[in-house]
């Protein structure tokens, strides 16, 4: 039997604790706010190893196929994120006259983006699944918006080889390394195809100018809420299932690989992120019985973010919506906010 003085989780509840946090919120000013704001998003810029990567204005796009389904058409592309990368981006375009408000969607810790899309293998995971909203993008687009579902590094088609030649099937674990040796880390790099994908979305014909809803669920949540504390082009964010303090969640509990940001509890808290997106309307979705993303963390780190936009005047732009069920999407209280504050589709 382990000797138990050898356990390290006391330790690493102290190195949580001792973590400076240095630019977490405590700005008492709207100016104080702004300044404190331009701050932090430089630093978590530079975590997430994208300092000196400009968000692209355009991006070449290949259309790869196009499949009726109903109520949208179903288009297939291959977007170029530059250094020779390639993302599976699918354009949910709907049956009706444009224009057409724009959203877009990160799956999931799931096989691919086909789930998000409403395709799923066989009968029974597709039961299964639309008990928990997990068919979003598809409930999007049949409510009217254009919908851009950006297939997320590690999963799908976006694999990584061995040495030896042999794919392997979920590469989180493998990409999140292999990025960090080299000075950046996945979730910076699932931005990055965010950023390429806005700009692809931005540059379709028949699409409402100053608006752009982004939203996603679990690890999709995790790329929503980062990319729109950097990127202002977002101007609505739906993240479900993940704004929850570290501590409680990915810090204390099993997690892949993939939900890592080396050197960011020096600097913040999830909820001085989330502040980050203010003064844009921000609704993060949480599941009540979440085993992964605890609600009372969910409650105080949400807390933080409403202080940033109570700060600003405009707290009815700050909303947590808690579902009564596990970890899981919520289509009525995404729908209701993204009609809100980006008209309905």
């Amino acid at each position: 039997m382990s000797n138990s003085r050898f356990l390290l989780q006391k330790h690493v509840k102290a190195v949580y604790e001792s973590a400076p946090r240095r630019l977490a919120f405590t700005a008492r000013t709207a100016a104080e706010f702004g300044g404190w704001q331009a701050e932090l998003r430089g630093k978590v810029v530079e975590l997430l190893g994208l300092a000196g990567r400009t968000a692209p204005a355009s991006v070449a796009a290949e259309k790869l196929q196009a499949v009726q389904r109903e109520g949208y058409v179903e288009e297939k592309y291959l977007v170029d994120a530059g250094e020779g990368v390639a993302v599976p981006a699918y354009l949910l375009v709907p049956d009706r006259e444009p224009p057409y408000r724009p959203v877009l969607v990160f799956h999931g810790h799931n096989p691919s983006v086909q789930w998000v899309l409403g395709n799923y293998p066989n009968a029974e995971e597709r039961e299964s699944r639309l008990k928990a909203d997990n068919n979003y993008a598809q409930a999007l687009a049949q409510a009217g918006y254009l919908v851009c579902a950006v297939e997320q590094r590690g999963f799908g088609e976006r694999q990584t080889e061995d040495g030896r030649g042999s794919v392997h099937e979920n590469s989180c674990r493998h990409l999140a390394f292999a990025y960090q040796m080299a000075g950046r880390n996945l979730v910076g790099e699932r931005c990055w195809d965010g950023m390429c994908a806005i700009a692809f979305l931005q540059g379709r014909p028949a699409v409402v100018p100053g608006v752009l809803g982004c939203t996603g669920n679990s690890g999709g949540g995790t790329t929503a809420l980062w990319l729109s504390a950097i990127d202002e082009r977002i101007t609505a964010s739906v993240p479900a299932c993940y704004l929850c303090s570290f501590r409680e969640s990915i810090y204390s509990l099993h997690h892949c690989e993939c939900n890592y940001v080396p050197g960011i509890l020096e600097w913040a808290e999830m909820g001085d992120l989330a502040a980050l997106i203010a003064p844009r309307p921000l609704r993060a979705i949480a599941g009540e019985r979440d085993d992964l993303f605890p609600i009372a963390g969910v409650r105080e780190q949400f807390a933080v973010a409403a202080r940033a936009y109570e700060l600003l005047g405009v707290g009815e732009r700050c909303s947590l919506a808690v579902h009564p069920g596990p970890h899981g999407y919520n289509h009525r209280m995404s729908h209701e906010w993204f009609g809100k504050w980006l008209g309905a589709g």
